[in-house]
């Protein structure tokens, strides 16, 4: 639990926000801001999330990644029980500061909990191959990413998923 050394202030002005260098984030109604992550080497992006308050100043405070998770309801610190630890690199927050864009370094390569490297490890086609790949109006989705980096079970457990609900 954060011990609180991270104050966010209050959000006064646009120029603050926009200009200033007040760290201001802006918490949608469920108190939760959006997260995109990427390895800070590659670029590649590995995920999308979401943080509160306390994962955001944990995040600040420890250098590794916290999310809080929407399915679960409950604070989250990415590869504590995996041990793939998002060690962060570089912490950006965007123009009117309601998303956080996370740099990172993964130990042990992989930030799906499905077991791929990215959570992105499908793309839908679009124009003329979605024509041609649909059927009926379902669409097929195309692997990008066809090796798992661990197998979810092993990790995991053989429980449900309890981030699908």
């Amino acid at each position: 639990m954060s011990d609180a050394n991270v104050k966010f202030v209050a959000r006064q002005t646009i120029e603050q926000v926009e200009e200033g260098s007040d760290l201001a984030p802006k918490f949608d109604d469920r108190g939760l801001i959006t997260v995109v992550t990427t390895d800070a080497t590659s670029g590649e992006l590995l995920m999308q999330g979401y943080m509160n308050a306390q994962a955001l100043q944990l995040t600040i405070e420890t250098g590794e990644a916290h999310y809080y998770s929407r399915s679960r309801q409950v604070l989250w610190h990415k590869g504590a029980t995996s041990g793939f630890v998002q060690r962060v690199r570089e912490l950006l927050v965007d123009d009117d500061q309601d998303c956080i864009w996370l740099r990172v370094d993964v130990e042990g390569g992989a930030s799906c909990h499905v077991g791929y490297r990215s959570c992105f490890y499908r793309r839908v086609p679009t124009g003329a191959e979605f024509s041609n790949k649909q059927k009926d109006g379902h669409v097929d989705l195309v692997w990008t990413d066809k090796e798992k980096v661990f197998d979810p079970v092993e990790v995991y457990g053989d429980a449900p998923n309890p981030t699908i609900v």
